[in-house]
């Protein structure tokens, strides 16, 4: 008992300094959700109790503080909970556009709790697009799944670069901007819905570190609204467009709703009531 108390008195006083590494390690030890891991490299599969695997990115990506977000912190289950209780919930028409996907966990997360049928992911990141198609692997049997390596964008035969300057510039806080020069091609929500004949977006999901404001531009075609039955968009103050998105939103009869750091907009002409 005396070496026990001891011990932790040397502990406290001369604690044991961790490298960024193991203190990554010991955060997925440490969590509730994770049944096992593996490690790759600088790449980690994890397992969840239900045996559904996940794959993410070592410290020195954002990898674990969105999955932290998604699936212990349950960022989207307010809308989650918005969709079953107050909306025409079709399984076998129902459409998910994430656009801002990163490596897939808000897909996972929303597909587990509603079950949709046709999942567009949009993400313009080719290193975050190679682990959400790792991630998302396993939604092809079940589910008609788009991916698509593209900018989300307010006009057609528009081109971006990808800036890193962002917020803290790790993998959750790129944003693109319009250059002729870009690489990297857009897509509009109207180019998805005509291409795939979609009579309703039953989620949007958009997290595009600020990009919202090329999608809300007042010269943009926002019919996609029209059949957008809810909207959950993060938007981002730096670039001072929450008002103008909330009066297009109002305007086109959507209830706003603030949760944490997103809007959830519930358009009343689908309301079960």
């Amino acid at each position: 008992m005396k070496f026990k108390k001891l011990r932790r008195i040397y502990r406290t006083l001369f604690p044991v300094k961790f490298s960024e590494e193991q203190k990554f390690i010991n955060k997925l030890k440490a969590s509730s959700l994770i049944k096992e891991f593996k490690q790759f490299n600088s790449l980690f599969v994890l397992k969840f109790y239900n045996d559904e695997l996940i794959y993410l990115r070592d410290q020195s990506h954002s990898d674990y503080a969105v999955f932290n977000q998604m699936f212990i912190l349950e960022e989207y289950k307010t809308v989650s909970s918005i969709l079953k209780l107050n909306i025409e919930f079709n399984s076998k028409e129902s459409v998910l556009i994430d656009a801002g996907a990163n490596v897939g966990f808000a897909t996972i997360y929303l597909n587990q709790n509603l079950s949709f049928n046709k999942i567009f992911c949009i993400e313009p990141s080719k290193e975050n697009f190679k682990i959400l198609k790792k991630n998302t692997a396993a939604l092809n049997s079940k589910h008609i799944l788009f991916l698509i390596n593209k900018a989300l964008s307010g006009s057609e035969n528009v081109c971006f670069t990808i800036e890193n300057d962002f917020r803290d510039g790790k993998d959750w806080s790129i944003t693109t901007k319009e250059s002729d020069s870009g690489d990297i091609k857009g897509i509009t929500l109207n180019e998805i819905v005509k291409k795939n004949n979609l009579q309703e977006i039953t989620l949007l999901k958009i997290d595009i570190e600020g990009a919202e404001r090329f999608v809300f531009e007042s010269s943009s075609d926002l019919s996609f609204l029209d059949i957008t039955k809810v909207i959950v968009i993060e938007i981002h103050d730096e670039f001072n467009i929450r008002a103008n998105i909330y009066s297009i939103l109002e305007q086109k009869q959507f209830i706003l709703i603030e949760s944490g750091e997103t809007t959830i907009g519930i358009n009343k002409k689908h309301l079960k009531f």
